[in-house]
């Protein structure tokens, strides 16, 4: 049983070859900015570790957080549209594009606003991620404001991915789900 409580941030890193050299497995969290990625580690932690914003792009690095001395959890900056323009996303690709050979990485956590239709960058890199065969998680954020329509279209795009392990997150207890769904990751 692992003990998502017993969480410690250990280091911000530029780039993948700077990560925590301990050889513990990481589970990835990606998403485009502002899809809630730091508020959905902060609730799996049940604590306020890792930063979150209402404004886009402010996660800049691969943000390491050692869940019970097991595993790693690692917020990635996001993708898509920031105040800061394309060059994020430029810094995005390099930062992540050796990031995926890693023989740490567990799997992945893929999150998707439940109010917006997947753009190109998401289905490239879930085209990506079944290529190279990473197990991925995904979740759909922001549920409890979206309509249920969105929520039947949030369906059919899971059942079309192929991906098994799928979560709706919304407020309350749920997020043991979650949970139990990265333990089966590592």
């Amino acid at each position: 049983m692992i003990n998502f409580r017993s969480v410690k941030y250990i280091i911000s890193a530029p780039e993948y070859s700077m990560r925590p050299r301990d050889n513990l497995k990481e589970v990835v969290f990606l998403g485009r900015s502002n899809v809630g990625k730091s508020t959905l580690i902060n609730s799996l932690c049940g604590q306020k570790i890792a930063y979150s914003s209402k404004n886009a792009g402010k996660t800049k690095l691969l943000n390491y957080f050692i869940v019970d001395k097991k595993f790693y959890l690692v917020d990635s900056p996001g993708y898509g549209f920031t105040l800061y323009g394309n060059k994020e996303d430029s810094n995005f690709s390099k930062m992540m594009e050796n990031y995926f050979d890693n023989p740490q990485l567990a799997g992945c956590v893929m999150l998707l606003d439940s109010r917006r239709d997947p753009n190109e960058d998401d289905v490239d890199i879930l085209n990506y991620l079944a290529e190279k065969d990473i197990p991925t998680i995904l979740v759909f954020t922001k549920c409890d404001q979206s309509k249920q329509s969105d929520q039947a279209r949030c369906r059919k795009l899971a059942e079309q991915t192929g991906i098994d392990k799928v979560f709706f997150s919304k407020n309350g207890p749920r997020i043991d789900e979650l949970r139990s769904m990265i333990a089966q990751l590592l």
